[in-house]
């Protein structure tokens, strides 16, 4: 038999002020504010508990933080099995509004930026540090700040980005997020005092100087093929750390700019590490600008398609390298020869390994390389100009050569001698030296050759 009619079932309706309490999964529907409402209860017909439940639409979806039954927020954390207390008791839970909590972290779109490589986002981005580093709260009220957070995209600006004093900048990654330079003569970004003043105006008004800066995961980049400012400026600052962050520029030729300038317009400039971040394209890759700039800190980066010098030190003092790669570079390190610097681990594409190891100012000690030597000649070409200590052993069987073998290397001239001892006569080594390498042989069989170079340069 075929249905013809479905019978209405009327629920219980009208405003949100007269909803009664409601039986056992009756159901009440709010005209003015367009909820639904769901009895609670015991399955004993007739004995409902105090309370309702809400059921969840679209309605409170669009403003969730004005409706009264979504307001408060209470962390829960029970994934591993158990709900953490937050408060003294578990009676007596920590409670905040969502607004509050939304309000933790700041996203920059937030402000306006949009991050499609079209918009001009320097207005949006400016804004959003400006109000969350505002100069007359931030530098007294620490729970004024926020890290602000810049989602994959490519934000095109026109104008510098200014970082004041204790931001904190997270991107989603430098292949994710970019910060694009569309004007050739200005720079991508530049530390400023608290009051958003750069270069010569750098700290007038007694405002702070750039201080505990944090930057992560941001590409910083100017397209322009003329650029000659630089793409980041680190003036009058201490204490700025910089991970996983790319600085990249797309000169042609007869245009140089540094990729990061560290400078002292107004104060000294201390303690600035920049930790596996990338360094492309342009002049030099850092430039130190002038005198009272110390502690730079180098860790786990990359140089590549540089024109000029990959840390041009000045006269800087305390800079130290750990583990960093130089690829396409016109050059690795100038210095003034008393920086105090020092490098471990450094590695030089378009050098050998004698290049590679610990530096202390001009002094490089090289790690220890083995190879199995024969009749033929093993041949190392040492760097020119260079004056050279090589520590060295030759083993064969039981029977070993060690001694010290120091030369000169002047164009295409060697003087060297060789200070050795033999256990025994039949190691059968030779180590010479011919207009512009050295030579390392047996007479017969094989042996096993491990040395390391000590060299000013």
């Amino acid at each position: 038999m075929a249905v013809t009619q479905i019978s209405r079932i009327q629920h219980r309706r009208g405003l949100e002020q007269d909803l009664p309490q409601l039986t056992s999964a009756e159901l009440g529907w709010s005209l003015d504010t367009r909820r639904l409402y769901i009895g609670n209860g015991t399955i004993a017909e007739g004995a409902p508990i105090e309370a309702l439940t809400t059921k969840l639409t679209e309605h409170d979806v669009r403003d969730i933080t004005s409706n009264v039954a979504f307001t408060n927020y209470t962390f829960v954390g029970n994934s591993a099995g158990y709900t953490a207390q937050t408060g003294p008791s578990t009676l007596s839970p920590v409670i905040r509004t969502y607004q509050q909590k939304l309000d933790d972290f700041v996203n920059v779109r937030d402000f306006g930026a949009v991050g499609d490589n079209t918009t001009d986002d320097t207005d949006a981005i400016n804004r959003a540090i400006q109000q969350i580093y505002k100069s007359t709260v931030s530098p007294t009220e620490p729970r004024a700040r926020r890290t602000i957070y810049f989602p994959g995209g490519t934000y095109l600006t026109s104008n510098p980005i200014l970082i004041p004093p204790f931001a904190k900048l997270v991107g989603d990654g430098l292949g994710s997020t970019i910060i694009r330079q569309r004007q050739g003569n200005r720079s991508v970004a530049n530390v400023c005092d608290a009051n958003f003043q750069t270069g010569s105006s750098i700290g007038i008004g007694f405002f702070q100087l750039p201080q505990d800066i944090e930057i992560s995961g941001l590409q910083f980049f100017n397209s322009n093929t003329n650029a000659t400012s630089p793409i980041f400026v680190v003036d009058s600052a201490s204490n700025i750390r910089i991970q996983s962050c790319n600085f990249r520029a797309n000169a042609v030729a007869g245009f140089y700019p540094n990729l990061i300038s560290i400078q002292t317009s107004t104060s000294s400039t201390e303690r600035i590490t920049f930790d596996s971040c990338q360094f492309v394209g342009g002049g030099n890759g850092i430039g130190i600008i002038g005198s009272g700039v110390t502690s730079v800190r180098l860790l786990n980066s990359g140089f590549d398609n540089l024109s000029n010098i990959a840390v041009n030190l000045n006269n800087s003092r305390n800079f130290s390298s750990i583990g960093n790669y130089f690829g396409s570079v016109g050059g690795w390190f100038i210095s003034d020869g008393n920086n105090a610097n020092f490098s471990i681990g450094d590695y030089y594409e378009a050098q050998n390994e004698l290049y590679t190891g610990i530096r202390f100012g001009n002094l490089l000690i090289t790690p220890s390389q083995q190879y199995t030597i024969t009749t033929t000649p093993l041949v190392i070409v040492p760097v020119s100009n260079t004056a050279n200590y090589v520590r060295y052993e030759v083993r064969n069987g039981a029977n070993a050569r060690f001694g010290t073998f120091t030369f000169t290397k002047t164009g295409t001239s060697i003087v060297y001698d060789d200070n050795y001892v033999e256990t025994a006569a039949g190691v059968n080594a030779n180590i010479s030296a011919n207009n512009d390498s050295l030579l390392f042989s047996v007479d017969s069989g094989t042996a096993i050759l491990k040395f390391n170079f000590q060299t000013f340069n």
